[in-house]
């Protein structure tokens, strides 16, 4: 696997987790050198791509039926790319210290390489590296089960615990469900859906916290095996980063993020096969980006 996705999959902490070095203590080290200011700089491009791949891969079509036993359990693997624009931020002076000149620092995603920022009296400031990460991706197991009065459920998990010494503690759960609207208006040339779903995710704790929540209305038409999907609907992450400061030991550093609200658009197909179905997905949200996934199930 290339060095750059090894190191996405670091930061989501969701893809090739076990074969990953101690990237998360790295990042706590970086954080604690940075005021709260500067971490929202070096963290900024997180949000979004974060908004745009939790948020996606989530409901794959319109019809729901009635009542009846239905389930599958599968993976769904999202993914986004980064702009070169994300991979710098302006740093703000610290408490101390004044630079002479502007310099422009590695976010999380940037240069490994640190910037050294010369300030008065001969003093210099060493603002921490990225990771040098291109492309942001995540893998979650989901399941869906119904149906009640035309309504199914909808549930994501992952729990890891691989110790201090690698990544920590990672978590994620979502909660959600789908209701059928063509029940209500008899004779539409498509199935009908509205979804909700609500997610949290973790690092290491309180290192990263997100909470998601995304809602839609999904319109399919089922082909013989091929079931075309549109999705319209909006997405909102809320982020917190919460670190110790290296320059004051035991002191934390709290950081909130500005809510990320935007509006998604899905667009993708699923291939139905016998207890197999799969699918893929454009979307258009804080993030484009593209999803694929696998689920077996009835």
């Amino acid at each position: 696997m290339p060095s750059r996705t090894v190191r996405t999959a670091v930061l989501v902490a969701l893809v090739a987790a076990c074969a990953v070095s101690p990237a998360v203590a790295q990042l706590q080290d970086n954080l604690g050198a940075l005021t709260g200011d500067n971490a929202k700089g070096y963290l900024g491009p997180l949000p979004k791509a974060l908004s745009g791949t939790l948020n996606a891969a989530i409901f794959q079509t319109g019809k729901v039926p009635l009542a009846g036993v239905h389930f599958a359990v599968g993976v769904h693997v999202m993914g986004v790319a980064f702009d070169d624009a994300d991979r710098t931020y302006s740093p703000k002076d610290p408490p101390g210290f004044q630079s002479t000149s502007p310099v422009k620092a590695p976010t999380v995603i940037g240069d490994e390489q640190s910037v050294a920022q010369s300030g008065q009296g001969g003093t210099t400031l060493y603002h921490p590296g990225g990771f040098d990460i291109d492309e942001f991706a995540i893998a979650v197991p989901q399941a869906t089960i119904g149906s009640v009065l035309g309504t199914r459920a909808t549930v994501r998990w992952l729990s890891l615990d691989i110790g201090n010494s690698d990544l920590g503690k990672l978590d994620l759960f979502g909660i959600g469900a789908q209701h059928s609207i063509s029940r209500y208006v008899p004779g539409l040339p498509v199935d009908l859906a509205a979804g909700i779903f609500y997610q949290t995710f973790s690092v290491d704790d309180d290192l990263i916290k997100t909470k998601t929540f995304h809602f839609d209305v999904t319109g399919s038409k089922s082909f013989a095996m091929l079931q075309p999907y549109v999705g319209v609907g909006f997405d909102t992450l809320d982020m917190k980063a919460k670190y110790e400061d290296s320059n004051n030991p035991g002191q934390k550093v709290e950081v909130d993020f500005a809510t990320e609200s935007n509006a998604h658009l899905t667009i993708g197909a699923q291939l139905s096969f016998p207890v197999v179905k799969i699918h893929g997905e454009f979307n258009a949200a804080a993030v484009n980006g593209a999803a694929v996934g696998l689920s077996f199930g009835l």
